[in-house]
């Protein structure tokens, strides 16, 4: 997660993704990180600044008890 480069707010991007996610605060984009994260079966999460250095980490562990749907071959 990061500030946003052309508007006021931040993006969350899963890594190796082209899409961000946008929101008007960093407690949102933190939120919503974290949760993300959580539910795709745990992650770390990244704060970056604006020159692309990490400010925070931190570590999510997947979500307890919590079964993902078979994939479809």
């Amino acid at each position: 997660m990061y500030p946003a480069a052309l508007l006021d707010g931040w993006e969350v991007v899963k890594e190796h993704s082209d899409s961000p996610v946008f929101f008007d605060t960093r407690e949102q984009a933190t939120s919503y990180a974290k949760a993300r994260a959580m539910m795709d079966g745990g992650a770390v999460v990244k704060l970056e600044n604006w020159f692309g250095d990490t400010e925070g980490v931190w570590e999510v562990k997947p979500q307890v008890g919590r079964r993902l749907a078979p994939t479809a071959y």
